[in-house]
């Protein structure tokens, strides 16, 4: 039976493009993968259908979406224009293409820390073996304080890379203060979005963010392999072009002037044909999120991750997950008990209708903004009763 919904109307729309609600499943997972909405997989199979048993030659009506979606992710992030954003197929390719465009020298350094997500890490780590130092900060409670940051800046530093919101502990970055402290030392401040786009609201220009890059698979409720790279207007000046395609230039079409210069803006990296189903599904996804609001989303899931933090504290379990408003996110984490059998728990959680995320000995919830509250407490008895019976 379906719960009450304390849902106002725009969120219970929201709900109501996802039939797994109606099968008495809570998805607390969206961390991880979120479910398709009903308009993202209608957008989907009817741009396919026109291309098996339809016009079948597409592309000019595809380029009214690729726009029409370039344009929802700038409403969306706040951009100034649309030139600032660029499609990738995931968050590793958008932060590739930063650390490759730009120019290093031998000592130059970059602060990590040491929470984040490995495609956070590597696209630096590779600039290891020409001389660039990758400093860790300590972020072991899962937390990454803006003075932990600041200690770290040296003479030599030229960038700062964080995720937005950390995977594991859901701690939200203070963007703002990380933004004026990388004007304050003239430092590129690169985020990996993947954990907030779609569920937090985003001001990536007032904020001085230099690169935000995303996969759309996650909050953002899009299909696997489609994201978005944003680039500040200093940051794409400066970066190189290392892949170029017949689309990057000026005037693509003018076939056989093969001696063009490329385009200024962030589309010069879209050097060959798009990820166009992967497109459909991305527009429809943050259409249906700018309708519902982001704002709104953001204080439902902040709600909800609170009550799921006070009900599971109560229940012995202990968070990992900073209590701090500021701070909390889509993601709440806890300690499991040492002495607890991890072995088949995700499965045994989806068993009785409940996913999340078994990681490194701790237990993640990620309720999105259609998630109920009668949901929350739910999810809250079921995890009391197989935490103790793990025990």
């Amino acid at each position: 039976m379906e719960p009450n919904n304390p849902l106002d109307t725009k969120l219970q729309h929201f709900r109501s493009q996802f039939p797994h609600t109606l099968r008495n499943i809570r998805y607390f997972n969206h961390a991880a993968q979120s479910p398709l909405a009903r308009v993202t997989v209608d957008a989907i199979n009817d741009h396919l259908g026109e291309r098996h048993d339809g016009m079948m030659m597409t592309f000019p009506k595809d380029v009214k979406f690729i726009h029409q979606c370039r344009d929802r992710i700038r409403e969306l992030i706040q951009a100034p224009d649309t030139g600032r954003i660029t499609f990738i197929g995931n968050t590793s390719e958008g932060l590739n293409r930063v650390t490759s465009g730009l120019e290093w020298h031998d000592g130059d350094e970059i602060i990590l820390n040491s929470m984040e997500f490995p495609a956070n890490v590597y696209p630096y780590r590779k600039l290891e073996s020409r001389g660039v130092k990758c400093t860790v900060v300590d972020a072991g409670d899962g937390t990454v304080p803006v003075d932990r940051i600041a200690s770290a800046i040296t003479p030599k530093t030229r960038m700062i890379a964080i995720s937005a919101v950390q995977f594991l502990s859901g701690y939200r970055a203070d963007l703002p203060a990380i933004g004026e402290l990388c004007r304050k030392h003239d430092l590129w401040f690169v985020v990996d979005g993947i954990q907030a786009a779609g569920v937090m609201p985003l001001k990536l220009e007032k904020w001085g963010v230099d690169a935000f890059s995303t996969g759309g698979h996650k909050w953002l409720m899009a299909p696997t392999g489609i994201g978005f790279l944003y680039l500040s207007e200093k940051l794409n000046r400066e970066l190189k072009t290392p892949d170029p395609g017949w689309l990057s230039v000026e005037e693509p079409w003018d076939l056989f002037r093969h001696n063009q210069l490329l385009k200024t803006d962030a589309t010069r990296y879209e050097g060959g044909v798009l990820n166009i189903p992967g497109i459909y599904g991305l527009n429809a996804s943050i259409g249906l999120l700018l309708e519902t609001g982001i704002d709104r989303i953001r204080d439902h899931v902040l709600s909800c991750t609170e009550k799921l933090r006070q009900g599971l504290i109560n229940t012995g379990l202990e968070p990992f997950t900073t209590g701090h408003r500021m701070h909390l996110s889509g993601i709440m984490t806890f300690h499991l008990p040492e002495d607890m059998e991890y072995d088949g728990l995700e499965k045994t959680f989806q068993e009785r209708g409940i996913y999340l995320s078994i990681r490194n000995g701790k237990i993640r919830f990620a309720p999105h903004g259609y998630n109920t509250f009668d949901e929350i407490a739910n999810v809250i008895s079921e995890t009391e009763s197989i935490c103790s019976k793990r025990t």
